[in-house]
C-alpha cells in the first residue's frame, strides 16, 4: 500500500468515525429538543395517503380534506389516550392504596399456604432445608409485608411526583399537534422547500432512501409476524402437552405479548413458573420453565436468520445491528438500527452509494 492510498484509508475512516459521532449526537441531545416537530412530521407522512385518498373521493382541495383529516385523527387518538390515561391512572392509584389490605386479607394466606406447599417438598428432599425453610418463614412474611406497606407509600408519592411532569408534557404534546397541523396543511410546500436545499444527486438519494425505508417497514413487519407465529405454536402444543386449559387461546395472547421488545414472553412465563411453584404444582411449573427456555432459545436463533432474509441481511449482521442499536438507543436501537442498516445496503445494491468492495463473485454470495 503506498502513500496516497494509506492517507485515502485514514480520510475514509475518519469521515465514518465523525459520521458515527454526529450520528450519535444528534439521536442522543438534538432530537430530544425537536423530537415534538419530528413527530409532527412523522404524523403528516403518515396521513399524506389518507388525505390524498379522501381529496380523490369527495373532490375537494387537498388542504381542506387535510383540515377534515387531521381533526378526525387527533379526535380519536386523543379521546382513546384521554380515556386510557385516566383508567391507568384511577387502577393504578387505587390498586396501590389498597396493596396492604390486599395483602394482609388474600396474599398473606396464598403465600402462607404456598410456603407450606414448599416447606412439605422440602421435608419429603431434605431435613436441612426443612429446618432452615421453617426458620426463615416468618422472616420472609414480615420483610415482605414491610416492603408492601413501603411500596404502596412509595408508589403514591411517585404517582403524585410525576403529576408534576404533565405541564412539561402537555407542552410537547401541544406543539406536537400544532406542528402537525402545518406539516399536514402544507406537506408538499414544505418538502419542497427542504428539498430545494439538497443538490440533485442528494434529492434523488433520498428519494430512493424512501423508497426502501417503505419497502423494508414491510418486510420488518412480515418477518416478526411469522415469528410471532412459530412462537405461538411452540407455546400452543407446549401448553397443550402440560394439560392447559385454553391451550390455543393462552398461546395467542403470549404470541402477542413475545412481540412487545422490553416484556416478551418471559413476561409471562416466569411470573406464571414462579406463582405455579408456590402454589403446590411443580410439575406445570417445571413443564411453563422448560417450555420458556425452548421459546427463548428458538426465538434467538430464530429471529436474526428470519429478520435477515426479509430484509436482506446476513444473520450476523441483523444480529450484531440488533445488539449495537439495543446497546445505545434501547428499542428504538434495536428496531432501528437492522432497518437502516438495510436501507443502505439497497441503497448499494442498487448503485446509489458504495459501502463495500465486492468481486464478481462475492457479489452472489454477498455476507451483507
Amino acid at each position: 500500500m503506498n502513500q496516497d492510498q494509506k492517507k485515502k484509508v485514514i480520510i475514509n475512516i475518519v469521515y465514518i468515525a465523525l459520521l458515527g459521532l454526529s450520528l450519535f449526537f444528534g439521536l442522543t441531545y438534538v432530537l430530544p429538543i425537536i423530537l415534538p416537530f419530528v413527530l409532527g412530521f412523522l404524523i403528516a407522512y403518515a396521513l399524506k395517503p389518507a388525505v390524498r385518498k379522501l381529496s380523490k373521493v369527495t373532490h375537494l382541495p387537498e388542504k381542506f380534506t387535510s383540515i377534515i383529516t387531521i381533526v378526525l385523527f387527533y379526535g380519536i387518538f386523543v379521546s382513546l389516550l384521554v380515556w386510557f390515561g385516566i383508567e391507568i391512572v384511577n387502577t393504578t392509584k387505587d390498586l396501590f392504596q389498597t396493596l396492604p389490605d390486599l395483602y394482609s386479607n388474600v396474599l398473606l394466606p396464598w403465600l402462607r399456604e404456598g410456603l407450606d406447599n414448599l416447606t412439605r417438598m422440602a421435608e419429603q428432599l431434605d431435613p436441612i432445608i426443612y429446618n432452615s425453610i421453617l426458620e426463615y418463614n416468618e422472616q420472609l412474611l414480615t420483610a415482605l409485608g414491610d416492603f408492601i406497606r413501603n411500596l404502596s407509600v412509595f408508589s403514591v408519592s411517585w404517582i403524585t411526583a410525576s403529576a408534576n411532569k404533565v405541564p412539561t408534557l402537555v407542552i410537547n404534546i401541544l406543539f406536537t399537534i400544532i406542528s402537525s397541523f402545518f406539516f399536514t396543511l402544507d406537506y408538499h410546500k414544505i418538502v419542497d422547500f427542504l428539498l430545494n436545499q439538497l443538490k440533485p444527486e442528494h434529492k434523488a438519494l433520498l428519494f430512493n432512501a424512501q423508497v426502501f425505508l417503505g419497502s423494508t417497514i414491510k418486510k420488518y413487519l412480515k418477518s416478526y409476524l411469522i415469528i410471532m407465529s412459530i412462537t405461538y405454536v411452540e407455546i400452543a402444543i407446549g401448553l397443550s402437552i402440560l394439560g392447559v386449559d385454553k391451550a390455543i387461546f393462552i398461546a395467542f395472547l403470549i404470541a402477542i405479548f413475545d412481540v412487545l421488545p422490553i416484556m416478551g414472553t418471559g413476561g409471562v412465563m416466569i411470573p406464571w413458573t414462579i406463582i405455579t411453584l408456590v402454589d403446590g404444582n411443580p410439575r406445570l411449573a417445571i413443564g411453563l420453565f422448560i417450555l420458556y427456555v425452548v421459546v427463548t432459545i428458538v426465538r434467538n436463533v430464530v429471529e436474526p436468520k428470519v429478520v435477515g432474509d426479509q430484509v436482506g441481511l446476513h444473520p450476523i449482521v441483523t444480529l450484531f445491528a440488533m445488539f449495537l442499536g439495543a446497546k445505545l438507543f434501547g428499542v428504538g436501537g434495536l428496531l432501528g438500527f437492522p432497518i437502516t442498516l438495510a436501507i443502505l445496503k439497497g441503497l448499494h445494491d442498487s448503485g446509489k452509494i458504495v459501502l463495500y468492495k465486492t468481486s464478481s463473485e462475492a457479489k452472489k454470495t454477498s455476507f451483507l
